[in-house]
């Protein structure tokens, strides 16, 4: 299977290098008290972000909404959380990518119940069709980014990597996760 959705492979150290530039802006404005990150695709980003600021708090809010690359379900939905004590406290929910914005949105929907004193949102990259604009972003994009901790599922749903050796990948991929 091919899919047909125009992508673009973000490596390692250009993603760094956002998060970099995502903290200096972050840092020059805003100081939170916990990151929360949204499961699948935030973790790692929250993670490096939770460093490069300096919080000592994290929290997880897992929702799910893709079924696949381009294919979304008909509306997102949380399937598990994980937050420390947030009320009064300043917040910044990470994730990869802001496409539609109806991930971010459940994500306050669920926050709302807290009395927290200032929820901000972190994005990687943001669709410019997203109806929720995060307040740090780092590119706005159109094509479907592949992240490096999922090039296994892209390649699995016959993404086309530009620049990468897609025979090792799935050689890489069947060796540890026994599907490609």
């Amino acid at each position: 299977m091919q899919t047909k959705v125009r992508t673009r492979y973000v490596a390692w150290r250009v993603l760094h290098g956002l998060l970099r530039d995502l903290a200096t802006r972050i840092n020059s404005g805003y100081r939170p008290d916990i990151i929360i990150a949204v499961a699948k695709g935030g973790l790692i980003p929250a993670r490096i972000l939770v460093d490069l600021l300096g919080v000592e708090e994290m929290g997880l809010i897992e929702v799910k909404f893709y079924k696949g690359v381009g294919e979304a379900r008909e509306k997102p939905y949380v399937t598990f959380t994980a937050l420390p004590p947030i009320d009064g406290k300043k917040l910044l929910v990470v994730d990869d990518i802001a496409d539609s914005g109806r991930t971010l949105q459940v994500v306050a929907d669920v926050l709302s119940r807290f009395k927290y004193m200032d929820l901000r949102f972190a994005t990687l990259y943001v669709k410019p069709w997203s109806t929720i604009m995060p307040d740090y972003y780092g590119e706005i994009v159109e094509e479907w980014i592949v992240f490096p901790w999922e090039i296994c599922e892209a390649t699995g749903e016959g993404v086309r990597l530009e620049g990468i050796d897609v025979e090792d990948v799935l050689n890489y991929c069947v060796e540890k996760t026994g599907t490609h």
